[in-house]
């Protein structure tokens, strides 16, 4: 992935609003890799790792006899990143790079990245460098949504017009906000076997965690403006009817569905 094809603002403009999507796919995340098998000694690539919450998490479970690499095209990301690994008292390696370049021969038991697909251009470009880094009879496991499904109890219209216009945002700079059923079918085209998929939709109760969507508006407002998906005006009042919504103590989020998809590399 280049920087021009991601639409939202990284490094520490970016962080909090990380912090707490991660906080929200934590637990899904962890009983995904409990599924693929991901224990001691095993070598990790996640690819996207932006400001490092999964390559922390796949470091813990990888141990000290195992490795783990996060790669990510925004220096001001891999660089909190590191400093979180520091904090957390884990060995993960950074490294700044494309998602769509070979950082490493083959030889990772899991190559994995989550919410990055869907902003590629070439998201079968990105599928194919995470081919090639797995060893033979490792895994590739990917997390991305199906926008569309974004959803609130009591309804909210405030989350159909962020879907709106985040959708046309992503489209506009190339990428697919709904390739979440599409994964099966681009991970079995790469050439990986035994390819199995789970969604989830994960709860979002706490007014803190439900905020994280109001940052995705105020952090993806460049974006937004250059894809004529909204004037300024209609972001501001995207961003407040959102804050608005998330701050309602009585209304549960449900992020949009997750497509967890894994293949693995013929032996």
């Amino acid at each position: 992935m280049t920087a021009s094809e991601y639409t939202i603002a990284g490094g520490l403009t970016d962080a909090a609003r990380l912090a707490r999507q991660a906080h929200v796919m934590a637990q899904a995340t962890s009983a995904f890799f409990a599924r693929v098998g991901v224990g001691p000694g095993w070598r990790c690539l996640d690819v996207g790792c932006g400001d490092g919450q999964v390559a922390i998490e796949l470091a813990r479970r990888a141990g000290e006899d195992g490795r783990v690499v996060g790669l990510d095209v925004d220096a001001g990301a891999v660089q909190i990143a590191r400093e979180a690994a520091g904090k957390a008292g884990v060995a993960v390696e950074f490294v700044v790079a494309d998602a769509s370049e070979v950082i490493d021969r083959p030889q990772f038991d899991l190559v994995y990245s989550r919410l990055l697909l869907s902003h590629l251009v070439d998201p079968s470009a990105g599928l194919r460098a995470m081919f090639a880094e797995a060893r033979p009879g490792g895994w590739v496991a990917i997390e991305d949504l199906f926008t569309g499904t974004l959803r609130s109890e009591p309804s909210s219209p405030a989350l159909d017009w962020l879907q709106q216009v985040y959708s046309a945002t992503v489209r506009f700079h190339g990428g697919d906000p709904t390739i979440g059923p599409r994964l099966r079918a681009l991970l079995t085209a790469t050439g990986l076997e035994a390819v199995d998929e789970h969604t989830v939709a994960n709860r979002i109760d706490s007014v803190e965690d439900k905020l994280f969507l109001a940052q995705l508006v105020h952090n993806m407002r460049g974006a937004m403006l250059k894809a004529g998906a909204a004037s300024e005006s209609d972001l501001d009042d995207l961003e407040a009817a959102v804050a608005q919504a998330a701050r309602s103590p009585d209304t549960v989020f449900f992020q949009a569905q997750i497509h967890q998809v894994r293949g693995q590399r013929p032996a």
